[in-house]
């Protein structure tokens, strides 16, 4: 969980928030499994203006407390979607 935590903290930096969703879908379809179903998940909440920590967050943490996944597969999984939603906010 630690390691979860803190890659979602160096991805908590909030970005402009010029959208951009189309170089964002074109990343993701380098993605597979986890790491798709989780830019699948926090995509819609980037959109709506919440940081990368609380968009994968949302998704990853309680897969990681249920132990469904690692936290290591969560950090993996985690930082490649994360790579792609930060696409919505760029500028």
């Amino acid at each position: 969980m630690l390691r979860v935590a803190s890659v979602l903290v160096l991805l908590a930096v909030p970005f402009p928030a010029f959208a951009d969703r189309a170089d964002a879908d074109a990343c993701a379809q380098k993605l597979s499994g986890l790491a798709l179903q989780t830019y699948q998940a926090s995509v819609v909440r980037a959109e709506r203006g919440q940081t990368l920590r609380q968009a994968i967050g949302a998704h990853l943490r309680p897969l990681v407390e249920a132990s469904k996944i690692s936290e290591d597969e969560a950090h993996s999984s985690g930082f490649k979607a994360a790579m792609c939603v930060r696409l919505v906010h760029k500028k």
